[in-house]
């Protein structure tokens, strides 16, 4: 499960909680959540359903065994657009990568028509 403790880590960060900030809300000690952190600890299955409801994420995703966050709309329903599968997570990285990453998307974007279609080779 060392998925979990960087998943846990940056979904904290993400929302600029501190690891006693984080704790406050569970209810937990902040060496609690620095130890799952450190992989030194695992929270039981409750604890694990709680977190992913607070960080709207699923357990799969907190566990690592899924790169998506989040495949429900907010009202529960499945996501089936495919597209939506390949949201990129671009938390920790720095600002000139997350300006090249949206630079090549727009790039790609311009290449191919609202079908699919290469614009370059009609």
């Amino acid at each position: 499960m060392a998925d979990f403790q960087n998943r846990l880590r940056n979904l904290r960060k993400t929302l600029n909680l501190s690891q006693e900030e984080l704790g406050m809300k569970f209810n937990l000690a902040k060496s609690t959540i620095s130890q799952y952190e450190l992989g030194k600890r695992t929270p039981d299955s409750a604890m694990l359903e709680r977190l992913a409801d607070f960080f709207n994420v699923t357990v799969d995703y907190l566990l690592g065994r899924s790169d998506i966050k989040n495949p429900y709309t907010d009202n529960g329903i499945l996501i089936k657009d495919p597209s939506h599968y390949y949201l990129l997570d671009k938390s920790g990285l720095p600002e000139e990568a997350v300006r090249q990453i949206d630079e090549y998307i727009a790039f790609i974007k311009q290449k191919y028509d609202q079908n699919g279609n290469n614009e370059n080779k009609k």
